[in-house]
């Protein structure tokens, strides 16, 4: 019998949507990081491959990643260190402020140092999704993906 003649209650319905996005979260990102210290370079791939994410891109250069993101046409979720030296977290999203089109296929969680709360606003205000405090943590990154209506 098809799935769809299954559904005969709310509930059914409500259980079929929960799959669907599950299966949107797992299938239509691409996860890039972009980091510098060694403990969330390490951290993080094993974070996502404990949720079943195993197509991440890891890297120190948010160039690379701007081109990989340009060459796709698939949304993007980008952990971005703020301190990157070569583009720092502000040049990136400025970057994606010059592109529109790749601005709205890109979700950026900045991965930060402990700020204040106005500093973070205005980090939020310049187009950050949302914020992880380094080291990176489990805990941080869940609650910054529950923020991008991601639930990890």
């Amino acid at each position: 019998m098809p799935v769809l003649e299954k559904i005969s209650t709310l509930g059914d319905m409500n259980m079929l949507m929960k799959e669907f996005r599950r299966l949107e979260a797992k299938f239509l990102f691409d996860f890039y990081g972009v980091l510098q210290d060694f403990s969330s370079k390490k951290f993080l791939p094993q974070w996502l491959q404990k949720r079943s994410i195993n197509k991440a891109f890891i890297t120190g250069d948010g160039r690379e990643v701007l081109k990989k993101i340009r060459n796709s046409q698939r949304l993007a979720v980008i952990i971005y260190d703020l301190e990157t030296p070569d583009l720092n977290g502000l040049q990136f999203l400025a970057e994606l402020d010059k592109q529109a089109d790749l601005k709205s296929r890109c979700k950026v969680i900045l991965a930060t140092p402990l700020l204040k709360s106005d500093a973070q606003s205005k980090l939020l205000h310049l187009g950050a999704k949302a914020l992880v405090v380094k080291p990176l943590e489990g805990d941080g990154l869940r609650e910054a993906f529950e923020k991008i209506r991601m639930n990890y």
